[in-house]
């Protein structure tokens, strides 16, 4: 039997990738206006941000991350490039807000990140605004 010798979070297609998500006791539409006004918006890109999140806005917050929304469904998916101010090419971020019943999860999926190291350092990042979606 041989062994992968893929490292964790590595995908031949989209190269260096995470995903978080969290079920909490919201509807959808609860949710998605959590994660697209202040103040948890302020968490995850910038505390001066009030854009309508339609496809082909564009934003450039204060720490230097420009995102471009690429395709939105309301109240179910929105994807968006992330460039980073250092970055030599965007990645992509993909949010979803999965009605569970009575719950709603919410899931961040970064992928294109640079190497290993942005992996880990999104995944806790993503992980801190789950942590303050439930606050």
């Amino acid at each position: 039997m041989k062994t992968s010798d893929k490292a964790v979070g590595h995908t031949s297609s989209q190269g260096w990738e995470i995903g978080v998500r969290r079920t909490f006791p919201l509807t959808a539409d609860q949710a998605w206006e959590i994660i697209f006004t202040q103040p948890v918006l302020g968490v995850w890109l910038d505390n001066n941000a009030a854009l309508s999140f339609r496809k082909d806005d564009t934003y450039t917050a204060s720490n230097g991350v420009t995102i471009t929304v690429t395709s939105v469904t309301d109240i179910k998916v929105i994807r968006m490039k992330w460039q980073e101010k250092n970055q030599p090419a965007p990645s992509t971020l993909q949010i979803r807000v999965i009605p569970a019943g009575q719950k709603t999860t919410i899931s961040f999926h970064h992928e294109r990140l640079t190497d290993n190291n942005d992996r880990i350092a999104k995944q806790q990042f993503w992980s801190h605004v789950l942590d303050q979606i439930g606050k």
